[in-house]
């Protein structure tokens, strides 16, 4: 799955998002202020039958100060009530026909174009990139 707040994507998907996602769902995100990344990825797997690709450059964001304690992520209560997002949206989704989950397993990754191939920087039309 992708978090939605490092994503790009067509504004065609807020449409779908507000015009053809199961009602229970938007009932349930809205009523929880959370999940909303997760119930869109079921729905684009679901319209698109695919899985998702992950652009993702090969350094990781370092910050030494910084203290996973402060992040919502975790929080054990925060994880408990993901899960149940997605139990709940994949029963959803199993009910239109379809059996179980749309989401798909995927095992790709696309680097940064010429992000470590051997050219002369020069060449290399972002040779920043992947630099903190």
């Amino acid at each position: 799955m992708l978090f939605l707040g490092a994503a790009f994507y067509h504004k065609y998907w807020n449409y779908m998002y507000t015009a053809h996602m199961p009602a229970p769902i938007r009932t349930y995100v809205d009523s929880h202020m959370n999940c909303e990344d997760i119930a869109m990825n079921f729905l684009v797997a679901h319209i698109t039958a695919k899985a998702p690709i992950k652009v993702t450059p090969r350094k990781k964001f370092k910050c030494p100060q910084c203290k996973n304690s402060e992040l919502l992520s975790s929080d054990t209560k925060h994880m408990i009530e993901r899960s149940k997002c997605v139990s709940l949206f994949a029963e959803i989704y199993g009910e239109g026909g379809i059996k179980g989950s749309p989401l798909r397993s995927v095992e790709f990754r696309a680097d940064p174009v010429l992000f470590r191939d051997n050219f002369p920087p020069k060449l290399k039309r972002y040779n920043d990139i992947g630099s903190l």
